[in-house]
């Protein structure tokens, strides 16, 4: 199985939105990372064919999806970044209605509604409208129906967003044990999840395909250039004018700062192991740090 992007350039109202995007993917789990505005979700919609490149295509075993059509479809699931469902349906019910929509027949849907409701930890509140759930609650009921016709391809924009800690750890889950034999894509800005769960990590700047790499060697790139130190409150405009600072923790009267640089900032800095949230400033930068 696999999912080829080759030349992909796409134009918004005189914008270039994305810029000659090339990239091979197969079963894993590929985490797409990058600001506000970089192209994530235009990627993702030219990906499920939502939308069609203005030049360049994408391949699905080697063939054209917008060729394809309904056939590619059918191997797909799509939680997209705004979903609400239908407010007077139960869960049941919405997921029943969408896998008649996918064509599922009336005695594999029970099954897959059960199996799913179960999955994502719904089967309690099986029978309440989608209206009275929280935003956790939609977001996992979302993630359900994307899986309903078990598809080959799952792409999932921002899926943890509303989750809490230990709903976002069930959902890593599933996804590492679905990943075995699905391209599973996930954007987010929570990158720590990103760091636990993908095989692969696409950085997207500007409309641009910047790295495709494991987390592991992102994370490489950066050995020896993450220093954590303290320092006084009215030091903080230097340093964060001076590096790229990718935490601030108060800490009584004092300042503990981490930043990257391939330099040692000052003497008391120590040396510590870089994360994704490092990989992430070190990339993209941030904004001005303040208390």
């Amino acid at each position: 199985m696999m999912l080829k992007i080759e030349n992909v350039t796409h134009h918004y109202r005189g914008f270039e939105a994305l810029k000659n995007i090339n990239c091979e993917l197969s079963p894993g789990i590929y985490g797409l990372l990058g600001p506000n505005g970089a192209g994530k979700t235009t990627l993702l919609r030219i990906l499920v064919d939502v939308i069609a490149p203005s030049k360049g295509r994408v391949l699905y075993n080697h063939r054209d999806i917008s060729a394809l059509g309904e056939r590619y479809r059918d191997v797909l699931g799509y939680l997209p970044q705004e979903f609400h469902g239908y407010r007077n349906f139960t869960a049941e019910e919405f997921l029943k209605y969408v896998a008649n929509l996918k064509g599922l027949d009336r005695q594999t849907a029970a099954s897959r509604v059960e199996q799913l409701l179960d999955m994502v930890g719904l089967t309690e509140v099986r029978k309440k409208k989608l209206k009275g759930f929280s935003g956790g609650m939609k977001r996992r009921i979302g993630i359900a129906q994307a899986l309903l016709n078990d598809p080959e391809i799952l792409i999932l924009d921002e899926p943890t967003a509303g989750l809490d800690p230990s709903e976002r750890i069930r959902l890593r889950g599933i996804l590492s044990k679905l990943s075995k034999n699905k391209i599973i894509i996930l954007s987010t800005h929570i990158v720590s999840d990103i760091e636990y769960v993908a095989d692969e990590v696409l950085l997207l700047k500007k409309g641009e395909l910047i790295q495709k790499a494991t987390p592991s060697a992102l994370l490489g790139q950066l050995e020896n250039q993450v220093w954590r130190l303290r320092i006084q409150e009215e030091e903080l405009e230097k340093y964060s004018t001076n590096y790229a600072v990718s935490n601030v923790h108060q800490l009584g009267n004092d300042i503990e700062l981490r930043i990257i640089s391939e330099e040692k900032p000052n003497e008391s800095a120590v040396n510590v192991e870089p994360r994704m949230e490092d990989i992430y400033v070190y990339y993209f930068g941030t904004q001005k740090v303040e208390l």
